[in-house]
């Protein structure tokens, strides 16, 4: 018997066997149960997804001796034939070669022919975009009036292309690229009924690089069997194909966290050597790095990602303890301008190398490299989260923090500054004195208190550490961030956040504090707090306090004649 590929031997033959399209699917299957079909139907999305075998299946459902059914037989001489692509009812077109006026003068000539023994005449037309506008004009009206016995499924990757006026006569679907997990489900049926044993990290890999696409996928398995049965073993596999597996990812991120650049470097050349695509490289280590932000930021999220394997996955939850949001933001930006500075040197080998070596020999922790004194480093190697905790616990906010929800009990009061957020805290219940005095006080213990909230809330210090001490006021602090630090405020001021940053004042100042958050509207008067401590005349041991603070948050002293 003729081999047959993957592709063509396991495609599905009826609509239990259609995976990843299951809207399409039920659509399909409501109008041939109600007998509702429309005469042309558009099937669009990527390549490789299923849109034809899905016509096919419909025709054969269509003109199936015990239909139209949602169940064909698949034993009727219609169901048979369409199966082997040769049945005369059933006209299966190229798009890309049957393009012309001519051609579709033809083709509207032949759909007044009725069918030769099926209950209609079907026409699949790929790659329908590929007609020219006159051969569309040419098709108009058949398309809107054809004859009861013709339906037209068009298939398509590029539906933009299509006239409007034809889309306008279709019923329109759109395909989806499947899922890492319904590859891996497929590939697995697959080589369980061929009787060939995979290690299922092959499978991951191969169903990352199909890209969502299972033609592809079953193609790449198809590559790899006469390997397999050769050698009967998978170390050359992954050579072979060109593909970066999950195993080498993972090694080499966490080479990257760890800021090991020997290693690193080792790597880099091990894969070169191994005639493997770096720029293909390059791309898998920006999305490894992009699924460990995810778990750095928000669990939830990352456990609900389907393009990564479970081993991987709680290989990244377990690393992500070990670099910070900031951190890797910053690496990805550094790939990312090397992946742009490699299409004018035409290597990625060298950009990709020295944004490794950048990130690896930069020794300060900064979201945007505000903190260059030494007072930031001072606050950057404080803010450490000990490797003990569990990830859970290192998560300083979750995606859902960015809109937090409060009850009404939590209402947050708006000042006369657009977006001011605050959290109400009880009434003050030590003895007012003069705000200045306080506010002088509070900024003498306000590194203590981001260094102590930074044991357990990394990411929360970090962004206080942008903040300036405007104002304390009737029992509230007055945060002020620059619009810059937008993000910064957004954060802090969650209902969350507020309540944990007044539980710490309190333990220092013995004082219930409220907080409040304000944009300041420029740098030159982003700190009064600060100018309120030089006018008050502090004493000589505080003026080296005030120059670290300073450092600490980038500021100038301004008098107010300046």
């Amino acid at each position: 018997m003729e081999y047959l590929a993957f592709a063509l031997k396991y495609r599905p033959q009826d609509f239990d066997e259609v995976i990843g399209q299951e809207h399409v699917v039920s659509a399909l299957k409501n109008a041939i149960v109600n007998k509702r079909v429309h005469h042309a139907y558009i099937f669009s999305g990527p390549r490789g997804i299923g849109k034809t075998s899905l016509a096919r299946i419909l025709a054969k459902a269509l003109n199936c001796e015990q239909g139209p059914t949602i169940k064909p037989c698949g034993k009727c001489l219609s169901c048979t034939e369409i199966t082997k692509g040769i049945s005369l009812d059933v006209i299966e077109i190229d798009g890309a070669s049957n393009r012309g006026i001519d051609d579709i003068r033809a083709l509207r000539e032949a759909v007044k022919l009725s069918p030769a023994y099926s209950r209609y005449k079907i026409y699949i037309i790929d790659e329908v975009h590929q007609i020219t506008s006159d051969g569309f004009n040419a098709l108009l009206k058949t398309l809107e009036e054809p004859p009861a016995h013709v339906k037209f499924i068009f298939a398509t990757t590029h539906p933009q292309k299509i006239l409007p006026t034809i889309l306008s006569r279709c019923q329109k679907f759109q395909f989806n690229l499947l899922t890492l997990e319904k590859i891996v489900r497929k590939l697995e049926a697959i080589v369980k009924r061929e009787n060939i044993k995979i290690d299922k990290n092959i499978l991951y890999s191969i169903a990352r690089s199909a890209g969502g696409s299972i033609r592809d996928a079953e193609s790449l398995l198809d590559q790899i069997v006469p390997i397999i049965l050769e050698k009967g073993e998978l170390s050359e596999v992954i050579s072979f194909l060109g593909i970066i597996d999950e195993d080498s990812l993972n090694t080499i991120v966490k080479f990257i966290v760890e800021k090991d650049i020997k290693e690193s470097l080792d790597f880099i050349q091990k894969i070169t050597e191994g005639g493997k695509d770096l720029g293909v490289f390059a791309n898998s280590i920006i999305e490894h790095l992009r699924n460990l932000l995810i778990a750095k930021v928000s669990v939830k999220t990352f456990k609900q990602l389907k393009d990564i394997s479970p081993a991987s996955k709680d290989f990244i939850l377990k690393l992500s303890a070990s670099i910070t949001p900031q951190e890797l933001l910053e690496i990805i930006d550094l790939l990312i301008e090397a992946k742009d500075l490699s299409k004018k040197l035409h290597s990625i080998r060298i950009p990709l190398e020295l944004a490794i070596i950048k990130f690896s020999l930069k020794k300060e922790n900064s979201f945007d490299n505000h903190h260059k004194t030494t007072g930031g480093s001072k606050t950057a190697n404080s803010l450490k989260v000990p490797e003990s905790k569990a990830v859970e616990d290192d998560l300083d906010f979750e995606i859902e923090d960015l809109e937090p929800k409060v009850s009404k009990k939590e209402i947050k009061e708006k000042s006369n500054d657009a977006g001011d957020v605050s959290y109400k805290a009880p009434a003050v219940t030590g003895t007012e004195t003069d705000s200045g005095v306080l506010l002088k006080d509070i900024a003498a213990k306000w590194p203590a208190v981001i260094s102590e909230i930074g044991k357990t809330r990394m990411s929360l210090a970090s962004y206080l550490g942008e903040a300036s001490l405007v104002s304390f006021e009737k029992g509230t602090l007055k945060l002020g961030f620059e619009k810059r630090f937008s993000f910064h405020k957004e954060i802090v001021e969650s209902a969350k956040n507020l309540k944990s940053i007044s539980d710490y004042l309190a333990r220092y100042l013995k004082l219930n504090v409220g907080i409040k958050c304000v944009l300041l509207e420029n740098s030159a008067a982003s700190s009064p707090a600060k100018q309120s401590i030089k006018q008050g005349q502090v004493a000589d041991e505080d003026n080296d306090f005030i120059n670290e603070l300073l450092d600490t948050f980038d500021g100038k002293l301004h008098t107010g004649n300046e």
